[in-house]
């Protein structure tokens, strides 16, 4: 990169870091900036939604704000790119597109065809943006045909900005998390347990009433179960948990919280 280049570069950096500016408005200045310092005319930060399935994507900002429509029907098929194994990684990635498919073969997909063939889209270049492997989104920019492919330069200007970005998103997760109040949070963090520990939807109720401090008595009442049926459930979930006491479960709710 030339001299000029690295200092542009430090400087959109910068100006993610300004606090006096919202988050939103910080990631449209970013989206305005790279479109200028690396010659595309569209580019888009898609926020990811919380899914137990595939990556779901929300909250799109673009720029130009013409090109929303295009993000918009992306969102709804994005089950169907052929790029979303980039997603899943579970790491930070900067893809481009023009090295994964050829021209014709881009050109062809369902995604193409029906999000971005009428702004007549060449090539992207993609990053997808991680904290502690959780995606928290992706920055896509885009170019036509008039402006040709992306270069190896353009992906390390992407690799330069992606932890940068990343940090952002993670401090404004954190700060929705905490808005969010703890009981949200609880029922997050119930959903993720029985999930990845084989949580039955009877045993995943029960785990939340345990963690609201309900007794026994009232557990069993609201759920019009007998006590010695809720204690038999209640020993499921300790053995799944690999606990052996009450207290042991705010400390595993506790975790990973924040």
């Amino acid at each position: 990169m030339e001299k000029n280049d690295v200092m542009v570069l430090n400087e959109i950096i910068y100006r993610l870091y300004d606090r006096s500016s919202a988050v939103q408005d910080r990631e449209r200045r970013l989206l305005a900036d790279l479109r200028t310092f690396l010659h595309c005319p569209f580019a888009s930060i898609l926020h990811a939604a919380p899914s137990e399935d595939a990556p779901a994507f929300r909250d799109p900002i673009c720029d130009p704000a013409s090109f929303l429509p295009a993000e918009e029907a992306y969102i709804r098929l994005s089950g169907e790119d052929h790029m979303l194994w980039s997603s899943i990684a579970g790491r930070p990635a900067v893809v481009r597109e023009s090295s994964m498919l050829s021209d014709s073969a881009r050109q062809e997909t369902a995604i193409y065809l029906a999000c971005y063939q009428k702004f007549g889209i060449y090539d992207t270049l993609q990053t997808n943006l991680f904290s502690a492997g959780r995606l928290l989104g992706v920055l896509t920019l885009y170019r036509t045909k008039k402006e040709g492919v992306f270069s190896d330069d353009d992906v390390f200007v992407m690799q330069c900005l992606s932890c940068h970005l990343s940090r952002l998103l993670e401090v404004e997760k954190q700060k929705e998390n905490r808005a969010a109040g703890p009981s949200a949070l609880r029922g997050e963090r119930v959903r993720k347990l029985s999930a990845s520990h084989g949580l039955t939807d009877r045993e995943s109720e029960i785990l939340s009433l345990l963690l609201k401090g309900s007794a026994d008595r009232d557990i069993a009442e609201s759920l019009s179960i007998s006590e010695g049926t809720l204690k038999k459930h209640i020993q499921h979930i300790y053995r799944k948990l690999g606990i052996s006491a009450r207290w042991e479960l705010i400390v595993f709710l506790s975790e990973d919280l924040y």
